[in-house]
């Protein structure tokens, strides 16, 4: 089995869509904090709503932003403390009320399990 890093910083980037999307799963033998997750309205016009949700398989989903309104050309941070913890296979999902005119970024330090 190959190594895995002790410690990998990376960004998630994904466009929020009408759908559930899962942008990132923690993987196998990794833990995870996120350490930011900032949502900005692209449009030219507009407030939309964003949502997003922490899913557990076995703990099932629960919601850490529910409808937030972004403004036009606006930015929040969906974790204003700047740190979400997650297990292996916990996954971090999000939907909007309109196609592609919220940002997401997100900045993932993941931790190799020893």
């Amino acid at each position: 089995m190959a190594a895995v890093a002790l410690n990998k910083f990376l960004t998630v980037r994904s466009k929020a869509t009408t759908n559930q999307i899962g942008i990132y799963t923690c993987p196998v033998g990794v833990a995870a904090i996120i350490t930011l997750c900032q949502v900005t309205n692209v449009s030219e016009t507009g407030t939309y709503k964003i949502t997003g949700i922490h899913s557990r398989t076995d703990g099932g989903a629960f919601k850490f932003a529910n409808k937030e309104e972004i403004p036009v050309d606006d930015s929040m941070n969906l974790i204003p403390d700047g740190r979400l913890a997650l297990q292996t296979n916990d996954v971090l999902i999000f939907s909007s009320d309109a196609n592609n005119k919220l940002d997401i970024i997100l900045s993932i330090l993941e931790t190799a399990k020893q």
